[in-house]
Formats: structure tokens, sequence, C-alpha cells
């Protein structure tokens, strides 16, 4: 499989040759790190670790406590394979001593046959893990090992330094990887160019790109551990300065070619509230009202409209999304919705098509799963303006696909999208509206700063008849209770979700899955109540059927992991059970708690507690569980959300920022925002010569070729 290369790339000398250039990554080796997206020596460079190892210096054995995590060095004096009981699981040890005292290396379900060899010999070796007590003397359970002879010849940068962990990749051992990503280096030389113009690094204080890549893979001597492990270091600000720097340059790129495009206003019918009365079954909100009101003027006005609607959980943002697509069609335009997943598609195509009738929608459902001949068939109609509604996931920004008169483009949940996704949909059209919608909260200061280029509107009030979700803490021992509760629940002909967070038992050792967590449920409640499965690694036709039984009806309980976090609309679903909700951000625990209780019925949420959560956890969902507005929530999500939860630098390409990431580094945030904005204002185009590598960049990530 190649990739395709994108444009800016072809700047890049050596650095776009294959990764199977470099000694010892054959075709087998390159294909497993495609799984990664790494096919260039480029890519390589920019795979980055995602936390680092201390084993600067060696500890005395005698020195050793248990739960640290150290490096020691001794002389194997013994070793040993047994069988564990009842499990028959064998398990192999190995006992170094250094002089000072003995330590016992634990292997358990032993299958290294190289640890044999090793054990029976009085080699010298390094061993680094986690100190635990053991029946004779301190044990390291699954050590890292590094044996010291010259046969090895283990490079120190291997042996005492601050040792990088990279995101695991399927049949590349972490100490193969380091050294592709060393020779890698060595490959490049000076071919790495720099797309931020050096007055700026300069002016900034932050170092070249390319001693920023090389110091974050392999870190000085004089660096600290706290600092590499929070990503405050000199070269990782400069790495995160750069994504803060392009994003801002593509947004504040696109205002200026979306302002320089002036679109036609368009004809508000002069009774419009009148006819909104007739078509919906409800009273529109005040809020619902002045963002309609906000559109209503952004459509009237010579500029094309570009407007964020942010409203929690419920508020109503699609009625208003509806009425923007229903002015649009009077005015015979097209209009096309885009969603993240072809779950919330398919219900935005099912209530668009119940309110088609009084708002004149010819709607159609567009999606990657179709057919060749039925897309064809539908792109004709589309051509041909016979469909006025198109509705879809990322299929919509296909080439293949032509409107006849686009004049709006609404996206639903935006983040979701990167900007160049946003891009490529806005400009199906001559320069179309666009209204961009999201149910998660920004608080509005945040998001004044980050979606600079676009008007917003806010829903903060709920329709008539809303009823608050009650959020309840459960421990371990009132889980008895809790499924009494749910029982209660299905046998009123309500439904319930599940949600864990693993899907499977062995991504992490004591956590819920949702395929055990579904076997267990399936016994307890069938043959009376049906239980559905659903997550991420389903087939995408089969996620489909789960998720569309569980809506009709046809079973009572869903399990699932966060892939039903945004936008599933089931109405009678009034429960949600929430596993190991610690190991969920307070925003997204809020956007799950928001799939129940949507019909009137008064919905609940239980958040079931471990014994082990930690203080910090329990106090978070504390405050979760009495804090029922969105933006609230978001703020509070945001403040708490230390360095110590940041999951990694980002390893994929350019994309939108992390609200939580612009907290943390605000400063180096508005320095990105400041320089990018000036460069625009002095070279709307990007056309100076200082400027070339990053004309070449918004070219290839806009795929849009810049006139030159």
């Amino acid at each position: 499989m190649v990739r395709k290369k994108e444009p800016y790339l072809k700047q890049f000398q050596t650095l776009t040759l294959p990764v199977s250039r470099i000694k010892g990554i054959g075709p087998k080796r390159a294909l497993l790190l495609q799984d990664r997206d790494i096919y260039t020596l480029l890519d390589l460079l920019f795979f980055l670790p995602i936390r680092y190892e201390d084993r600067t210096s060696i500890c005395p054995i005698r020195d050793a406590e248990p739960g640290k995590t150290l490096l020691v060095k001794g002389t194997i004096v013994g070793s040993r394979e047994q069988w564990t009981p009842f499990s028959g699981k064998r398990l192999f040890k190995i006992v170094i001593h250094d002089g000072s005292g003995s330590l016992e290396l634990v292997w358990f379900n032993y299958r290294k046959p190289h640890l044999s060899s090793l054990g029976s010999s009085r080699e010298d070796i390094l061993a680094f893990g986690k100190i635990t007590a053991g029946r004779r003397c301190w044990q390291m359970v699954h050590p890292d090992i590094t044996v010291l002879n010259t046969k090895s010849r283990s490079s120190d940068q291997d042996i005492l330094c601050f040792r990088p962990v990279y995101p695991s990749i399927r049949g590349i051992a972490p100490k193969l990887l380091r050294s592709f990503i060393r020779t890698a280096f060595k490959y490049q030389k000076d071919s790495l160019l720099d797309p931020v113009p050096e007055r700026i690094i300069r002016d900034i204080h932050l170092p070249p790109l390319r001693t920023a890549l090389e110091k974050i893979h392999f870190p000085p001597a004089d660096s600290s551990i706290d600092d590499l492990n929070t990503f405050s270091t000199s070269y990782h600000k400069r790495l995160i300065f750069d994504r803060f720097f392009l994003v801002m340059l593509l947004i504040a790129y696109r205002k200026k070619m979306r302002e320089k495009t002036p679109s036609h206003p368009l004809s508000i019918p002069s009774d419009l509230a009148l006819k909104l009365r007739k078509i919906f079954p409800f009273d529109l909100t005040a809020d619902q009202i002045n963002a309609i009101d906000d559109i209503v003027n952004d459509f009237t006005s010579p500029k094309p409209m570009n407007r964020l609607l942010m409203g929690d959980v419920g508020c109503g943002k699609t009625a208003v999304a509806a009425v923007a697509a229903y002015i649009s069609v009077l005015n015979n335009e097209q209009v096309a919705l885009m969603a993240p997943t072809q779950i919330l598609a398919s219900q935005h195509f099912d209530y668009f098509s119940s309110v088609s009738q009084g708002m004149g929608f010819r709607p159609v459902l567009l999606t990657g799963s179709l057919k060749k001949s039925e897309k064809l068939q539908i792109y004709e109609k589309i051509r041909s303006g016979y469909y006025n509604l198109v509705i879809g996931t990322q299929s919509l920004i296909q080439e293949e696909l032509v409107f006849s008169s686009l004049g709006l483009v609404i996206i639903d949940e935006q983040h979701r999208f990167g900007v160049k996704d946003r891009a490529l949909i806005d400009r199906k059209g001559k320069n179309p509206n666009l209204l961009v919608l999201t149910a998660t909260p920004i608080p509005r200061t945040l998001a004044v700063t980050t979606y600079g280029d676009m008007d917003i509107s806010m829903i903060r009030t709920f329709p008539e008849g809303h009823l608050p979700v009650s959020t309840h803490l459960v421990r371990e021992d009132q889980k008895r209770e809790l499924f009494n509760e749910l029982t209660r629940t299905l046998s009123r002909g309500q439904q319930a979700f599940v949600i864990c967070p693993a899907i499977e038992g062995s991504e992490d050792a004591g956590i819920k899955d949702v395929l055990n967590m579904a076997k267990s449920l399936k016994k307890l409640l069938c043959p009376r109540f049906k239980v559905g499965l659903v997550h991420g690694r389903l087939p995408g036709e089969q996620r489909e059927t789960a998720m569309d039984n569980f809506r009709k009806g046809r079973t009572d309980v869903l399990v699932s992991t966060t892939v039903i976090e945004v936008g599933v609309h089931v109405p009678k679903a009034t429960i949600m059970i929430i596993e190991h909700p610690e190991r969920f951000g307070l925003a997204q625990l809020h956007q799950l708690r928001g799939r129940v209780g949507r019909s009137g019925e008064k919905g609940a949420c239980f958040l079931v507690i471990s014994k082990n959560i930690s203080p910090k956890a329990l106090s978070r969902l504390e405050v979760f569980a009495q804090t029922l507005d969105g933006f609230e929530i978001a703020q509070k999500d945001l403040e708490q959300r230390g360095h110590g939860e940041v999951a990694g630098m980002k390893q994929t390409g350019i994309g939108d920022l992390d609200p939580a990431e612009i907290i943390r580094e605000n400063e180096l945030f508005l320095m990105a925002k400041e320089q990018a904005e000036r460069i625009i204002t002095a070279d709307p185009d990007l056309t100076s010569p200082e400027n070339s590598l990053l004309r070449s960049i918004v070219d290839s990530l806009l795929s849009r070729p810049i006139d030159l």
C-alpha cells in the first residue's frame, strides 16, 4: 500500500524515502510500521514518545524500596523455572546480586526460551522495573533487561539515559524502534526544513525544529524527568507551538479567502415566525430564536455566514439548523449536512425526513457503506438538483460528488473533523454559508479565542418539559441495588445503556470490558430482556445493526464503549450505568449522560466507583454529579485536568486543537495565534519567499492549488 504523498513533502529530499531504506526494515516490518501511519523517514522522525523512563542512574539493590521504579545492575547467580498452581502457566525467575543485596526477576506465563539460556550464565545485566516485596528478597516483575556483554554492543544511549517510550507497534520491539529512529536522524542530515520562519522562532526563544525533534527522541543528560513527562521542555514546546501555529494559520488563511469571495444575500420570508410556529409542534426557546435571528442576519449580509452554534445536549440545536436549511431551500439552494458517524448521520436523516413535508426538504443519506451503483445514482440526482438536502459523513468530501447549487454547509460536532475536512466540504459550493454545531461545551472566552474566524451563537436554555438527568455515585457493594433498579426500569418498557472503558479484559487488568459485561448481563437478564453490544472494533455494518436494534426497541440493554458518546438519540433510554467513570473526562461523562432522558421521561445516570479510586478522582466525580450545566462542567474539566493526565504528544497531523492543551499552554497558544494572524495580514496569499514552505503546507492541507 502506497500512501498518496502530500505536495509539500516533496520539499524534503531524503525524508520522503520509504522506511524500508533503513537497514533492518524489510517489507514485513514496513507493513507493521504502516499500522501506525509510518511510511517515510519523516513519519518516523515525527513518531513521538508518549512518556519517558529515568534510567540515568543505577540504584544499589540494598537501597531499593517497594513501589519504586528503578534501574539496577547485578550478576546472575541463579535461575529456576516452575509451574503456577491451578492455572498451569510457566513461571521463570532469575536471581541477581550486586554485592549489596539480591533481587529476584520474575516472568509470569513465561514463553521466552532465551531467558533459560541467560539464566544459566553468569552475565552482568541491567534490570529496569518496579520493586515489589517477595518471600525471600525484593522482586521485579516482568523487568526490561539489558545484557552487558561485548556481543550485545548496547549503545550508551540505551543504557544510562532518559529512555523514551513510544506507542506500541505490533511486531516491532521498542529497542528496535529506537534504533530505526536513530538511523533516520543519520539519514536526514540537514534535509529537515523548518516551516516556521526563523525570525519567529528567534523572537519566541524556541529551538530549531531539527534540534527539538532530536532532543525529544534523545533527551540530554541534564533534562528533568518531570519536564519530559509533562512535555514542558523547550523541545516539546516547540512542537506544541508548531501545531498551534499551523492550525491558526489555516484558520486565518481560510477567513481571508472566504472574505475575498462575497456571497449573494438570501431572501427571508416576511412571515418566517408564523411559518415556524406551524412547522414545529413546540415553542422555540428564547435562545433558539436569538440564534435564528443571528443566522437570518448572516444570510442577508453580503459576506458568507461562518457561524459556530454551541449548545448543551438536548437544547435544540438541530431545530435551529433545520430553520437555516429551510431558508436556504426556499432560495433554491442545496444544503449539505456532515456528521462524524454513520449513526449520527442516520439520525439526522430520520429527523429531517420527518419534517420534510412542511419544510420542502428532499433529503438523501450518503454514507461510505453504500454500494457503488447506489452512490452513482445518488450523485447524479444531487448534480441535477433533485436532492436539496444531502446528509452524510466524510463521504460528502469525495471528489466525485458535485452539487448543483450548494448554498449552506452544516457540520455537526465540528471537533470530530479536522481543518482540512471542513475546508473541503465548504469548497463544494461557491463560498457557501457555513454553520457549525457542537454539543461539546467550550467556555465562551476560550471559544472566542480558538474560533476567532467564526461568529458564535450560544443556546443555554432548554425546551419546556426538559427534565434534568439525576446522577448518582454507586459503590461496588451497592451493585445489587443498582441491578434491581435496572430490572425495574426495563420492566417498565424503558431501555438502558451500560458503558465500559475497555473492549477486552486483556486491555487493562481489573478494568471492566464490554465483551465480558455483555456476556454477564445476558446470563442475568435473558431471556426476559435482550442485551446488545457495540464497540469501535465491530465492522461498521454490525455496529449500525446493533444501534438500529436498540433504537427500535429490539434490544433492551446496550453495552457499549464511548462510541455512543455523540448524537445517539434513543427516546426510551432512561438509565445509564458507567463503569470506571474516573477514566473519562468530565465533559465526556456529560456527553454520555446526555444520551438518556430525552423524551420527557426522567433519566438517571449511575457512576460505579471502584474501591481503590483516588481522592482526586472521587472529588472530580462528586463535582460532576452535582453539576448539570455543560459549560460549567467543561470549565471545571479544563481546570482540573493537569499535566499528569496528558496522554502524550499528538501523533497525528495538523487538525483541531485540544481545549485543555490551550488552557495549559495559553501563553504559547496566544503567541502562535498572533504570529499566524500577523503573517496572513501582511501576506494574505503567502506569496513572499519567506513564506514559501508555509504556502506549500497550506496548499497541501487544504487540497486546493494556490495560484502562484
